[in-house]
């Protein structure tokens, strides 16, 4: 335990507590994103500005050295096809995840956390390969010294109550043992009930980009640790006064003494 506290420390400020993370290995399934095409180039440029960078297996290799000032970086632990919509010019036919790196490979890359999807409304096979491998790596984390961050996505077709879906999500990842929980925007009434049941840090992932700072505010008035961005913040033109703007309101004190 007391190399996850360590290395929790590296992304969840100890200063305040808050994170800003940014997930930036959606092309793992996508292929090239929007403003990532010079992956190196991009991301570097915003790792002053972030606690976090969530990298793909063969992305982290290619952003060090580090100052002691960037972003620490997270790795993506299994791939999934459920991002791909309709319009994908590959589009999935059924959901899969796979695992593609086992604990000890994220600790030899250099990864400070493990980031796992957890899928929900899907095929119970889906649910709960996702369950056995939270706790798999959760066990196998504690043991190595690792944290454990689970990303709840709930865009299956089954699911029918979204906010009730994200709260089991959370509700399953903290049985699971993660060490950090990403929620989806669920609405006033299940951010609440999140709140009051998840003892471990949690971070929101906004409905969109231009509803992010109202959301985020109402997340950090009932005790979130943070904020989790998609890859879209690279195809935004001001991506630096962006980002500057979720940080004054995540870390103020910390923005101050600038």
């Amino acid at each position: 335990m007391i190399g996850i506290e360590y290395r929790l420390k590296t992304f969840i400020s100890p200063k305040d507590g808050r994170c800003l993370l940014v997930d930036t290995s959606a092309g793992l399934s996508l292929g090239v994103l929007p403003g990532l095409e010079n992956y190196p180039s991009a991301v570097r440029a915003i790792l002053p500005q972030a606690n976090g960078v969530v990298c793909s297996p063969g992305q982290i290799g290619r952003l060090g050295p580090l100052q002691k000032t960037d972003a620490a970086l997270l790795v993506r632990m299994d791939w999934n096809n459920t991002l791909r919509k309709s319009d994908f010019v590959l589009p999935s036919a059924h959901p899969q995840r796979l695992p593609i790196l086992t604990t000890q490979d994220a600790l030899d890359l250099g990864a400070e956390a493990m980031i796992s999807t957890f899928l929900l409304g899907f095929e119970e096979e889906v649910e709960a390969a996702c369950l056995r491998s939270t706790v798999e790596l959760a066990l196998e984390g504690k043991r190595l010294g690792l944290p454990l961050v689970i990303e709840i996505q709930t865009t299956g077709s089954r699911v029918s109550l979204p906010g009730k879906a994200v709260e089991l999500g959370a509700s399953y990842a903290l049985e699971g043992g993660a060490d950090v929980i990403v929620v989806p925007y669920p609405g006033k009434s299940s951010l609440k009930t999140i709140s009051q049941f998840v003892s471990v840090p949690w971070l929101l992932c906004p409905s969109s980009l231009q509803n992010a700072r109202v959301e985020l505010e109402e997340a950090l008035g009932i005790g979130a640790t943070g904020l989790w961005l998609g890859h879209a913040i690279f195809a935004e033109h001001n991506l630096p006064g962006l980002l500057d703007e979720f940080n004054r309101l995540l870390h103020p004190e910390i923005a101050a003494e600038r």
